[in-house]
């Protein structure tokens, strides 16, 4: 969250093996995820793989989310050294997160990365997201919003709309 005055961590641990890690500029390496069909199915609603994120996108992307929150990388620890395999946003509405590996999905990673998105918000004071969207055919971030506690709060054609009190 760009707020005047807050240091923005350059490390935000998980766990022995996982951890965020300050976006520092370099949107390109976003590009093979976001050429994952399942990332940018699942993120960014396309379907059409002629319109898949190409790098000018990811610079817009990266470029906004990091205006309007704290862009991280999530990393792995792998080989000796840790890896980005995929990002999320803090941020009070909609916060957004993409796993960009498949052999990091549905082993709980989503989840710990949340609740440490959790823990940041609260230290910065809040204690709400609003307006946080989920495709409709994403039943993955579905199930994860609900294990969360969030509420389904509204719908769009094509979306799901929940908040959360923290």
């Amino acid at each position: 969250m760009p707020l005047d005055g807050v240091k923005q961590p350059e490390i935000i641990t998980l766990s022995d093996d996982f951890r965020l890690r300050k976006y520092d500029g370099r949107f390109e390496i976003f590009l093979p995820g976001y050429h994952d069909p399942v990332v940018y199915q699942n993120s960014e609603g396309i379907f059409d793989e002629e319109k898949k994120p190409n790098l000018a996108y990811v610079r817009g992307m990266c470029n906004f989310l990091d205006s309007v929150g704290e862009l991280y990388y999530i990393e792995a620890r792998e080989e000796g050294g840790f890896i980005p395999i995929g990002d999320v946003t803090i941020k009070r509405e909609n916060p957004p997160i993409a796993i960009w590996r498949g052999e990091y999905r549905g082993r709980g990673l989503g989840t710990m990365v949340m609740r440490a998105v959790f823990r940041r918000m609260q230290a910065l004071g809040y204690d709400r997201i609003v307006g946080s969207t989920v495709y409709k055919w994403n039943t993955a971030s579905q199930k994860l919003h609900e294990k969360l506690g969030f509420r389904r709060v509204g719908e769009t054609e094509r979306d799901y709309i929940y908040e959360l009190e923290m």
